[in-house]
């Protein structure tokens, strides 16, 4: 998740926009005022969602129902008080109530997000006898399917379950095709004919605020804890379209792959690497007929031998693999590369040089898996490293594009049309941003030109950060998405 804190807002007061927006597709920015930069920079958002109009993308696997709980004395009243609050996090999966206050605790005096399965028990107690404040659009298939309908492109979406509940989280489902097999013939048909339950994969997401208490823990942070659902159903076999999704990667420019994180033993009868290995053919036969890029987004896990399985078999098929900088650190460490002391971390004050150590565990994690590129969405940047990647030049238009996206997300909680960005331009790019990047410039011995850096190895650009955020569930999800198919989209201009 990329954790949006510090408020850089823009200095030239409220933007106006004096013309009409036809649909969501689009934005049409007339009459624009304020400044010549901010002028360009209604340009370059209006012809990267014209790019975008209509590019396929292939997304999978992982979509549920977010239920949001707002930590407090409600809270607190309804779970049981852990023995030692904050000090250990519990075993995955969790149990009980008991359990829970400590996972929540314990993510609150760490001061970074976190998340841990519960068992299918306990998931079902929660959704009993807990009561959520709101809901909305959970898992990265879902969350990048909406944002995706949302930018104007032609998304074929496959998740394992979806019931009437789910289908009601997204945004524009017609315009959204899942793909279904016949004969051994991939068809699309609009999502809302491919209901096919009536159970729903629901995760809590407990959010609390700096300063918030709990259990006599205080929030360093604006963070969150997610105690996440885990179906049998959730088992990355997708039966007749495992063998034929060679057709889809046929029918699509790219896809965003992520849940691979979504295994438990319970519900893998024959272990993680059986599954993986499955799952690993699967993408192989999806590039199979077609020059496909995969992106794989990373999520935090920890059951060790998960880790691992997803380290060998998933993540060196991705083209692009997608991190956070707590998710970059675990990824470092699962390689057994150099320990790097005191690696940064969102949970401790932020230092501009802190981007040197993350461009080095980028490269070193790179190298070690093979894959083409790498990308981090950090606090304060953007920063990507690669080899045999996409030009330069689309990988830091989408980067740029990225953080249009994060601090729109950041702002409103949520981006339902296009014309919803012109929100995150008002967020001009963090100034520490900017400085971490001179920094790693100066290293290279490259220039930043306006605090973006573009070598034929490295592109970073700076977030445009949001003092007080809506939400921040899934904005390292709408990072990843927005970057990957704005490349995709410029190189297919280029």
């Amino acid at each position: 998740m990329s954790a949006i804190r510090r408020s850089d807002h823009a200095s030239d007061g409220e933007v106006r926009t004096g013309g009409e927006r036809d649909d969501h597709r689009r934005i049409i920015p007339l009459g624009l005022g304020g400044s010549r930069a901010m002028s360009d920079a209604y340009s370059q958002l209006e012809a990267d969602i014209a790019a975008l109009e209509g590019l396929p993308v292939f997304v999978a696997y992982n979509a549920n129902v977010d239920a949001i709980v707002r930590v407090g004395e409600e809270l607190e009243s309804f779970l049981e008080r852990p023995s030692d609050p904050g000090s250990e996090l519990p075993s995955s999966p969790l149990h009980s109530k008991r359990e829970l206050a400590a996972a929540i605790t314990h993510t609150m005096a760490a001061g970074r997000g976190d998340e841990i399965a519960m068992t299918d028990a306990f998931a079902a107690t929660l959704e009993a006898d807990l009561e959520p404040d709101s809901q909305q659009m959970g898992g990265q298939t879902g969350i990048m399917t909406n944002l995706l309908t949302a930018l104007g492109t032609a998304p074929i979406t496959y998740t394992y379950l979806v019931s009437d509940r789910q289908l009601s989280m997204f945004d524009h489902p017609d315009e959204i095709r899942y793909p279904t097999v016949d004969d051994g013939q991939v068809r699309y048909v609009p999502l809302p004919e491919a209901v096919n339950t009536d159970r729903t994969k629901i995760n809590w997401v407990f959010e609390f605020r700096t300063g918030d208490e709990f259990f006599g823990v205080t929030a360093p942070e604006d963070t969150r804890f997610i105690a996440a659902s885990r179906p049998p159903e959730f088992d990355l076999s997708a039966g007749e379209l495992d063998e034929a999704i060679d057709q889809v990667g046929e029918a699509v420019d790219g896809a965003l792959l992520a849940g691979y994180h979504n295994l438990t033993p319970a519900h893998v009868e024959d272990g993680y690497e059986e599954t993986h290995r499955h799952a690993r053919e699967v993408i192989r036969r999806l590039r199979s007929g077609s020059d496909v890029d995969v992106h794989v987004e990373y999520a935090v896990t920890h059951d060790d031998d998960l880790r691992a399985s997803m380290y060998e078999w998933i993540l060196p098929e991705a083209t692009v693999v997608g991190a956070d900088t707590h998710e970059l650190t675990i990824l470092h460490d699962d390689a057994g590369l150099e320990v790097v002391a005191e690696p940064p971390s969102e949970a401790t004050p932020f230092e501009p040089d802190e981007i040197l150590d993350h461009y080095r565990m980028l490269e070193a994690v790179r190298e070690e898996l093979g894959v083409d590129c790498i990308q981090l969405h950090a606090m304060e940047y953007h920063l990507a490293v690669m080899e045999s990647y996409h030009s330069p030049k689309a990988l830091r238009r989408g980067l740029e594009f990225s953080a249009v996206n994060a601090a729109t997300k950041a702002a409103l909680g949520h981006i339902s049309e296009s014309a919803d960005l012109e929100t995150g331009l008002e967020y001009e790019p963090s100034a520490m941003g900017r400085e971490a990047i001179g920094l790693l410039a100066d290293h290279l011995g490259e220039t930043a030109d306006g605090g973006v850096l573009t070598t034929p190895t490295v592109a970073a650009c700076p977030n445009r950060v949001v003092d007080e955020p809506a939400g921040t569930v899934g904005i390292g999800d709408i990072v990843s998405s927005s970057s990957f198919v704005l490349e995709l989209a410029v190189v297919n201009d280029q």
